[in-house]
């Protein structure tokens, strides 16, 4: 029987990414990884690019991606996919947290 892999809402360290955008990473492992990221209102994470495809849920919050119609304000249960050469940036504000599910193996 394979172990189980978990991790606890209330337990686990934020790390800083960027000014008023925090992560905790749920799994990592060669090739993928899942990471919630914590974005204060008002900030945002940078304009980057996609090297490998990204998928987001929104867990709670508005989460707010400029060039995804005009700004389009997603909220809990939201799910927005980002392909391969995706540029993009992410902001919130009234804050957010967000699940990012990256997989290299695609």
């Amino acid at each position: 029987m394979s172990s189980v892999i978990y991790a606890d809402g209330e337990e686990g360290k934020w790390e800083s990414v960027f000014d008023g955008v925090e992560k905790k990473v749920l799994r990592a492992e060669s090739g993928e990884s899942r990471v919630l990221l914590r974005i204060a209102p008002g900030k945002g994470y940078p304009v980057h690019a996609h090297s490998v495809p990204d998928e987001v849920f929104v867990v709670e919050g508005t989460y707010v991606d400029p060039g995804v119609e005009q700004g389009k304000a997603f909220g809990p249960g939201s799910f927005l996919y980002y392909p391969i050469g995706t540029e993009h940036n992410a902001t919130s504000p009234t804050g957010c947290t967000i699940l990012v599910w990256s997989n290299k193996g695609r």
